[in-house]
Parts: structure tokens; sequence; C-alpha cells
């Protein structure tokens, strides 16, 4: 298996990984030496091999260095590659030369695609591979591939799983029979949109209670200029799901596994996409799900402390739309997504 780059690759590979090793199977993974999953999948167990690979952002110089660190790690997974039966690729650039080397030596390949907009690796590996799984009906329509089935985000599973509990909202501070809305923008935070946060706060009226997880990068600053109130609770980080399925109403990004999470909960949702990402990709997941009424965005060029506070008051005190936004949302999320998956990759 190949994932890196963000969590967005690397946590539903390993939520794959972990259910296929309960099957019996080995896995290995490789990534990339100076990422961020170096540390995240050896720290669940898993074997990893590191390549130094280099990112193609950049100036022209970067790109040639880039596609050199791709060429050489296309002929070490060559040789890597000879004992094992199939590889699955979660896209991002360390994906390419691994599963390219997969198909040269004749095993099985699989990508898997999370994002409602391809990204460049899968485009890149699209009719060379066995079989692609994605989770939007919108891939069908991308790829060229005809062995191609909408399955969704293997990371959503563990949010079907979980019950409701009083007691995490209580261990941050705040009643559980109060109307909750949680807002988080990824495990880094954004810097962009926190300034709008800090504006929001002001003008909040405190009639439901609010969770904010800012990331690392941005708690000191939010605590410091946050007034102290019974209302807003402010966390460098949260678990999120459990927090998700206790609240109301969720304020976030729109990455991929966010998305599949907000649809395995049925999770009313004000979506702010990162204009800083990829093809836009974020946008498009959230269009996906407000097209279908499941889902409330707002771009980040429109978004301003009087806009968030005007939407949230709208959506919060309606409950038909709270109820609408939920089910919506729910009927477009698959609760056997790993058993179909796992289905797929032993069938192949």
């Amino acid at each position: 298996m190949v994932a890196g780059g963000s969590g967005g690759h690397i946590y539903p590979a390993l939520a794959l990984a972990e259910a296929l090793e309960r099957k019996g199977h080995k896995i290995t993974f490789i990534g990339s030496n100076d990422r961020m999953e170096k540390e995240v999948i050896p720290e669940h167990g898993f074997e990893y091999i590191g390549l130094d690979v280099l990112t193609t952002r950049g100036g022209i110089i970067q790109k040639i260095r880039s596609l050199l660190s791709i060429g050489k790690a296309y002929f070490t997974c060559n040789k890597l590659l000879k004992d094992y039966d199939m590889a699955i690729g979660f896209g991002n650039y360390i994906s390419v030369p691994v599963m390219e080397a997969a198909i040269k030596r004749g095993l099985k390949t699989i990508i898997h695609e999370q994002n409602s907009f391809v990204g460049r690796a899968n485009r890149l590996l699209d009719e060379k591979v066995d079989l692609i799984i994605g989770c939007y009906e919108e891939n069908l329509k991308q790829f060229k591939n005809k062995n191609i089935r909408i399955l969704g985000n293997p990371q959503s599973s563990k949010a079907y799983n979980i019950k409701k509990d009083p007691n995490v909202l209580k261990n941050l501070g705040l009643d559980p029979d109060k109307k909750t809305v949680v807002i988080f923008m990824g495990s880094l935070g954004s810097s962009s949109v926190n300034d709008k946060l800090l504006d929001y706060f002001k003008i909040v009226d405190g009639s439901y209670q609010i969770i904010y997880a800012t990331g690392k990068s941005h708690y000191e600053k939010t605590i410091n200029e946050t007034e102290d109130r019974d209302y807003l609770k402010i966390y460098e980080s949260i678990d999120g799901v459990n927090v998700m399925k206790n609240s109301t109403l969720l304020v976030c990004r729109a990455g991929a596994t966010t998305i599949s999470e907000i649809c395995a909960i049925g999770m009313p949702a004000i979506l702010i996409p990162s204009p800083y990402v990829p093809n836009n990709h974020q946008y498009y997941n959230g269009k996906a799900l407000v097209d279908k009424d499941a889902a409330i965005m707002i771009e980040e060029k429109d978004l301003s402390g009087e806009v968030l506070n005007d939407t949230i008051n709208r959506v919060i005190n309606d409950e038909v739309k709270l109820q609408t936004l939920a089910e919506n949302a729910h009927k477009l999320g698959n609760p056997n997504v790993l058993d179909d998956i796992i289905e797929a990759v032993e069938s192949l």
C-alpha cells in the first residue's frame, strides 16, 4: 500500500490496512522519507519503507528534481515489489513510481480516490490499473477506466459505529442538553479562517454552545484574543468524530475524510472549503453535498464574522433544515464501505 502527503490520503489507507490485516493479509506501506506518513504509519504497527521523492510543486528546477527522484524511486520499487501480490495506491505523487513499478511487475493494482475531483497522480494511473475505487458519483465521469466502483472512504467506517455519549460534552465543560456548534479546520487549523472566527466570537449571542479546535499553531493567539465565556470552549485539538456525534452543527473544511465522516454520522454541516489545495478539490467535495441539500457552503472569499454568525443562526434555529441536512448527508454514506472494499480486493 502506498499513501502519503496528508492525513486525507494516509488515514483512509490505514483504515483499510487494519481491516485487511484482521483478515490475515500481510501489509507493507511505502511512502516518503520526509512527510507525515513516515511517523504516522509505523506508529500504527505496519512495516514501512521510505523513499526520497520530491514534490512536483514549484518552479522548473523543482519539477526536474522531482521527475529525477520519481524515476529513481521507480527503479527502487521495481526491485522491492518482487515478493508482493497487489499494490493499492491512495493518491499523492509518492504513489506514481510505486504503482507504475507494480504495473510493470504484473501485480494486481487498485487506486482509491478520496475526492470528488480526481487528483493528478490518480489521473496518471487511470487506465493502467486493474480497479479504481471512488467515493463520489462524479468520479465515474472523470476516469476513463471502465473498472471503477463507487464504494466510499474506508475511514468513514469507524464513524458509523460511534454512539452518542453525553460525557463527551461534559468532559469538555459543556451541557449535553444544549445545542452545540463544533468548529475545526483540520489538524493544522487555518490562519485565514481563524481571524474571521475571532470576529465571529465577538458578536455571537450565546444562545448555543461552541467548541473550537484551533490546531496547534493558532491556539495561543485564539486564547489570548478571546474573552472567557461559559458557552465558548477553545481547545488545541479534540476527538473530532466523537464530538461531532454529540453536537448539533459542524463548521469545517471540506477535506475528503471529514466529508466521509459527515456522511457516516449524518451531520448537519457548514463547509468552508480550503482554496489552497490542488485543483480546488475541497470546493468540489463540498459542492457534491450542497447539490444534494446535504450541506451548506461558504467560500472563504465570502466569509466574515457576520456571515458565519448569520448562517449558523439561520441553520441551528431551523429544526427542519437540520433534519434535512442530516438525512441527506447520511444517504450519501455507505455503512458497509470497508466490507465492500475488502470484497473487491479479495475478488481481484
